[in-house]
């Protein structure tokens, strides 16, 4: 959460200045300005009841002057320190159809929460400009409505809100959500139509419109009239894709949206052998040779490069592959098929080069969802099971002891999904997947966090290089069940398609 959103209110004070610093305690504010609206100057008599005049900034004027101001952006808020004056005042105002959130009383003044500048007609304003563009999802990143004036969301239940809060908030103002996070970790991978943001310096609202990135492609935020802000967003306009405006009494809700990069896609074709699919497969999809450090060059770009594994491919498959693309490439949206199987949309799964999922498919896909996996497997054994029926008793019962050590020590968290995982007869087979970066980076930190120091543990423990048959892949069998343990614990939209066979390979 931010704690460091407290803008510096310009307060136009009618009233004494030290009974408004003693009231109003350790609150950031500037006073601005000073009106009254009865007594004599230079001997001249003013009574605002009764001719309209009062006395601002020096000199005695006319109530229209003050109107022009406070319609401007010379003050945030006037502020009366007796609330009979603002009463005298307000009933004036209000016969003459002029009303206006910046006049307050010092209590009033003294309540509203320190960061953010609270008006419920903006907020209502807001609020019925969801439906009418169509917002359904919004995260309030820094609890706005929470923090203002509003119990209920009115006649609006159109956008289902979201909230981050580090602090309790009163059951009433939890109603106004769908859920109450404590931070950005709880929010997951969710995505969002839009993000709300409170007002802050420029070069701190561009740090969080930047990082929103992950959650959401329209970022909302109210700015001041003559604010730093405003005349940032205004004054860079040609820095957002979209910066659409909706003017309130005190300033402006903007609705920003970024400039989305060309995306770099790429599908990683895993191989350990010569494949017919050279110059065959969609745009984005790469061969990769995996184990290239223990066997011989095929031509293929290799996993042996760099930061790598691949002397480890003998015992883990396709993982050092994986871990390659991780750390050497800079792909946007990433995926792992095999030489003999690829992701399609169709369900006649009998394969052809036009029938694997297209660059083009893939985003369209992902711009609702996190990530794309195999139709989940459904089996007629447990995975363990499943993995004693390839590799025998004792080998499986090692593994799962070892990755249980590494796991509890780097994840603990996670112990529960393995177990599950491990006792179930569903899971996503074969490592295949495309997905987002940020998505990719997360799972490979959890996945590595363990798994190398696990393999090469076994390693230690058994002569898997002796062993010529499934059993020297017991790793790889474990690796294969892990990317249902990550999903099982974290909020991914997942998508489920179907993988054609290559026949013959």
């Amino acid at each position: 959460m931010h704690n460091d959103l407290s803008f510096m209110p310009r307060i136009l004070l009618c009233g004494d200045e030290a009974e408004f610093f003693s009231r109003v305690g350790q609150r950031p504010f500037k006073i601005v300005g000073r009106m009254q609206l009865a007594g004599t100057f230079d001997g001249q008599p003013i009574n605002f009841l009764q001719d309209g005049r009062i006395f601002l900034d020096g000199k005695i004027q006319h109530f229209n002057e003050l109107l022009q101001a406070i319609q401007g952006a010379a003050f945030d808020y006037l502020v009366f320190n007796s609330s009979a004056d603002f009463n005298v005042f307000f009933k004036v105002t209000y016969s003459m159809g002029f009303m206006s959130p910046k006049v307050v009383t010092l209590e009033q003044f003294k309540n509203t929460p320190r960061e953010f500048f609270c008006d419920v007609n903006a907020d209502m304003i807001l609020l019925a400009h969801f439906k009418n563009i169509a917002l359904k999802s919004l995260l309030d990143v820094d609890g706005y409505f929470a923090k203002g004036q509003l119990f209920t969301k009115g006649n609006n239940d159109f956008t289902a809100m979201d909230c981050i809060s580090d602090k309790p908030l009163l059951p009433i103002k939890e109603n106004l959500y769908r859920r109450v996070y404590r931070d950005f970790a709880e929010v997951g991978y969710r995505r969002y139509d839009a993000a709300l943001i409170a007002e802050r310096p420029p070069i701190d609202f561009m740090s969080e419109f930047i990082f929103l990135e992950r959650f959401t492609d329209l970022v909302i935020t109210f700015a001041r009239t003559g604010s730093e802000l405003e005349k940032y967003i205004i004054a860079n306009a040609n820095i957002f894709a979209e910066g659409n405006g909706l003017r309130t009494a005190a300033g402006s809700w903007f609705f920003l949206k970024r400039h989305k990069p060309k995306e770099n896609f790429c599908v990683y074709v895993v191989t350990h052998k010569p494949t017919p699919h050279e110059g065959k497969l969609p745009e984005g999809y790469k061969i990769i040779h995996a184990g290239r450090a223990v066997n011989p060059d095929l031509g293929y770009i290799g996993d042996n490069t760099g930061d790598n594994i691949s002397d480890l491919n003998l015992y883990i498959n396709e993982v050092t592959a994986l871990y390659w693309f991780w750390k050497n490439a800079n792909d946007t949206v990433v995926g792992l098929a095999h030489y003999r199987r690829f992701f399609t949309e169709s369900n006649d799964t009998a394969f052809a080069y036009d029938k694997i999922l297209t660059k083009d498919a893939a985003l369209r896909i992902l711009q609702d969802y996190d990530i794309i996996v195999s139709t989940i497997y459904y089996g007629l054994m447990t995975q363990h099971e499943f993995v004693e029926n390839d590799c025998g008793v004792e080998l499986p019962k090692l593994g799962e002891t070892i990755i249980r050590k590494y796991l509890l020590q780097a994840q603990p968290d996670y112990l529960d999904a393995f177990d599950y995982v491990l006792n179930s007869t569903t899971f996503y087979k074969c490592n295949m997947f495309v997905t987002r970066r940020d998505v990719l980076d997360a799972y490979c930190r959890w996945l590595f966090s363990f798994y190398i120091d696990a393999t090469q543990e076994i390693l230690r423990t058994v002569e898997l290089h002796k062993i010529t048959d499934k059993r020297r892949r017991i790793m790889g069998y474990f690796s294969e069940r892990m990317m249902m343990v990550y999903l099982m614990k974290n909020h991914l939209r997942i998508k489920e398609l179907n993988i054609m066979q290559v026949e013959g390979l």
